[in-house]
């Protein structure tokens, strides 16, 4: 969607592959067992897991398997091999929780590792050309944080005991101390009061604030929790507090709903309005035409910036993509939507090797290291998909063009640049038969003397006069890309 005369310009933003780590779900670092001994994750009642162990949901987030900063970049070239080139983080700043979503204080949870850690991941991944959001959680903090303090874990100040406490106003209470305002009115988690000028300060604006400081020692961003409950407002002022200290950050938020308000005050969105509709249409319940309208629909609507979003399929708020989808088939069609529809793919830890996990801490298993239990198959198909992506320039920001269809089974569309030459197809058949379709092409640099090579999927395809005929197998896609095979004759000498 992205172009410039002659060549698309690639914009590191619009050619994310994202891969989702699970702290302390991932890989355990050299120093496990001295933090076990020092107590760290029993400080707040945790307990340790052993690593092949299933989490429990009556720990209510207080077990702990170990993974930390230092497993990670243990694990950088293990990551690297999988052509990913974003590493999305959830939060690593002080909290009781194995989530980390109640944060404390935002300082490198000793748990995971301290700021030195988290500047050697910088620098290892940046070595390895490979880019670290972290996960901002700014709508609200733990009940125990240092602000809050309500079992005065840190003293006996704070919000919650003390009615002239200078932390105060960083909350709302509609009557002090125990009728506060909290996320979903859960009162293990209230809510900042982010009109409060010195709040914004120490979070957002200051020179040393929480935004700006991890951008300066190296991550290339931040994912903002709840950007829907932050607004346009509050998302607006981090995008541009970031953006003063690193101009090429990356501020993407989590919203829900429709992805085109929200991309006005955000460089993009975690799009689950994507996963919304192509996780209905694989099981049944959206038909493909309402999938292909609403491809259509939101790419008209939303502009450019859906290209710097993130497509979602799962992560650890959901249930895994292996158990969303049942059908292989259709398990590798929801990889080929993910890096041919404008925006970056996004991949949760371990669903390369095909693990499984349903609701929540169930989809939070820890990583399995152990190649004998891989899906093999499945994990080279997705390195395949990653390298398709990386390399066709039409998927880093290319245009989009709709395509229509007769066949009511049968999603797709194009993507091109300036160049004729990188143009794409990409057609889906979510019926149980084979499909054959005549379809025309509105593109005016579509040419019916070019061959159209298969470069992804199942299929074949043959150009004809401003159309397209071709083939797909039950339950497949394809991508096809015009293939000139000419010595001497070159297409569009005035393009």
């Amino acid at each position: 969607m992205n172009s410039s005369k002659g060549v698309v310009a690639i914009n590191w933003q619009e050619s994310q592959i994202v891969y989702q780590i699970f702290v302390d779900r991932f890989k355990r670092g050299k120093n496990f067992e001295k933090k076990v001994k020092e107590g760290l994750y029993s400080r707040d009642g945790g307990i340790i897991r052993n690593w092949d162990e299933m989490p429990r949901r009556e720990s209510h987030g207080l077990e702990f398997f170990g993974g930390d900063l230092d497993g990670i970049i243990d694990s950088l070239d293990y990551v690297k091999s999988l052509g990913v080139n974003v590493i999305y983080l959830t939060p690593i700043f002080l909290a009781s929780t194995n989530h980390k979503y109640d944060t404390h204080n935002f300082v490198v949870d000793p748990q995971f590792g301290d700021e030195n850690t988290l500047a050697k991941l910088f620098e290892e991944s940046h070595k390895r050309e490979i880019r670290v959001i972290l996960d901002g959680v700014f709508n609200h903090v733990g009940v125990d944080s240092v602000w809050f303090n309500k079992s005065k874990k840190y003293g006996n100040g704070g919000a919650y005991n003390d009615p002239n406490s200078p932390y105060r106003d960083f909350f709302e209470f509609r009557k002090w101390p125990d009728d506060f305002r909290a996320w979903l009115d859960i009162k293990l988690l209230p809510e900042l009061n982010l009109e409060n000028e010195e709040l914004k300060h120490i979070l957002f604006t200051g020179e040393d604030s929480v935004v700006k400081r991890y951008l300066m020692i190296g991550a290339d961003g931040w994912r903002l929790d709840c950007a829907h409950d932050l607004g346009h407002k509050i998302n607006s002022l981090i995008v541009e507090s970031a953006k003063s200290v690193k101009s090429d950050s990356f501020v993407v938020g989590e919203v829900s709903g429709y992805p085109d308000e929200w991309l006005r005050s955000l460089d993009g969105v975690m799009n689950y309005y994507f996963s919304t509709l192509l996780l209905n249409t694989i099981n049944g319940n959206f038909t493909v035409s309402t999938l292909k309208h609403g491809l259509d629909r939101m790419v008209e609507e939303s502009g450019e910036k859906l290209c710097k979003s993130w497509n979602m399929i799962s992560s650890h708020d959901t249930p895994r993509m292996n158990s969303l989808i049942k059908d292989r088939a259709f398990k590798k069609m929801a990889i080929a939507f993910q890096i041919a529809y404008p925006g970056n793919p996004f991949l949760y830890y371990g669903e390369e090797n095909g693990m499984y996990g349903d609701g929540d801490p169930d989809n939070r298993r820890p990583m399995i290291w152990d190649q004998g239990r891989w899906d093999w198959e499945f994990r080279e198909f997705v390195i395949k998909a990653f390298e398709i992506r990386r390399r066709e320039k039409a998927l880093n920001g290319g245009k989009y063009l709709k395509i229509d269809f007769q066949n009511p089974f049968i999603a797709g569309f194009g993507r091109y640049t300036r160049d004729p030459k990188d143009t794409l197809f990409f057609f889906a058949n979510f019926s149980d038969s084979k499909v054959i379709e005549k379809t025309p092409i509105p593109f005016a640099y579509f040419m019916h003397h070019v061959r159209l090579e298969k470069i992804f999927g199942e299929g074949e395809a043959i150009s004809r006069v401003s159309e397209i005929d071709f083939e797909l197998p039950p339950k497949s896609f394809a991508i096809f890309k015009f293939a000139p095979n000419f010595s001497l004759y070159r297409m569009y000498k005035s393009v």
